[in-house]
Order: structure tokens, then sequence, then C-alpha cells
């Protein structure tokens, strides 16, 4: 299969196009916001998917304004999740790292604890970005499956540092394809 490159064009449905291939290993996503916490902002998020032999196969980035660095590292695992998660069955079940341990903490425990309290956290407040939650939280519930861990951020790791350029703007995906895909 040749290089897939995936940009903010709205060509989001891997699924749809029966696009997903049996060697994704590893996926790795990251969100930004410039100017979290003003009124005026602009956000964005970055995912890299690796093939078997650490090439990227999938780079895929998407900006937002007036959003948050959370809401955008969210989106980021939700995309991945719905264009790579398998059934929970499945004998493979890709792994997707990021680097925010509140988004990891969220899809991985605290989710359950809010669906079962009617969606409020502990201090008897709405969680934010329940949208994406929920949608997240439908699809788990479904028997979609990933296996969402975390990695330090900005430590060097190249994926990692790769999906922030898409995140932030730095790099398109296709410079990312070009640079480290599977024909570079």
């Amino acid at each position: 299969m040749s290089n897939i490159i995936i940009s903010s064009d709205g060509t989001d449905m891997l699924c749809s196009l029966g696009l997903i291939p049996d060697n994704v290993t590893t996926i790795y996503t990251d969100g930004s916001c410039l100017g979290n916490g003003k009124d005026t902002n602009t956000g964005g998020f970055g995912v890299i998917v690796l093939d078997k032999d650490q090439k990227v196969m999938v780079s895929y980035n998407k900006s937002s304004e007036n959003t948050t660095n959370n809401r955008e590292e969210l989106k980021a695992i939700l995309w991945a999740f719905i264009q790579f998660g398998v059934d929970k069955d499945n004998f493979f079940i890709p792994t997707v790292y990021s680097d925010s341990a509140y988004c990891v903490n969220t899809f991985n425990n605290w989710m359950f604890t809010w669906a079962d309290k009617g969606w409020l956290k502990s201090d008897n407040k709405t969680p934010e970005n329940l949208d994406l939650i929920q949608e997240y939280y439908k699809l788990y519930n479904q028997g979609k499956r990933i296996n969402l861990q975390k990695i330090k951020g900005h430590q060097g790791h190249q994926w990692n540092e790769l999906a922030d350029s898409l995140a932030t703007g730095k790099m398109t995906s296709k410079e990312v394809v070009e640079k480290y895909g599977r024909n570079s």
C-alpha cells in the first residue's frame, strides 16, 4: 500500500474507504492551542500513524479557532480512535500515545465514573469537553478499542515531536509523509 496523506481538507474517513491497514502498530497524537485561555485563540491537533517498520503511513492535522489545549488533544485521540480503533476481540489493538495525562486519564479511567454519576465529576460539575468524551464512550461501549498510553511530552521523542509539529502548524501532513514516509 502506498503512503496515505490525510490533511485538513475534510478527508477524515479512512474507515469508509476501507484503508485501515493491518500493519498499523503505533499512533502518536498531540493537541495545541496558541493563546490557550484567551477569548480569541488558534489551536489544532496532529496525528502520526506508523507502520511496523516505523515509517509514517498517515499524517493528519486539523486546526480550530477558540479552543483549548485539552480539547485539541482529546480530538486527536478521538480521531485516531475513530479511524484505527478495532473490535475489542481483535488480536491486534493499536497503541496510541498522548503526552496529556488529563486526556489519557479521561479516556482510560474517569469517563466511566462520570458516566455512572450521570456525567458529573466528584465536585458535581459537568466535565469540560463532554461532547468529545461521550463520543469516545459511545464507541467504547460499542466494542471499539485502542491501547491508549501516556508518553512524556517535549522530551525529544521523534514521533511525539512530529505530532506536535502538525498540531502547531510547523509542518504540513504532506511534508511529514515526504520526509518520514515509506518512500523517504
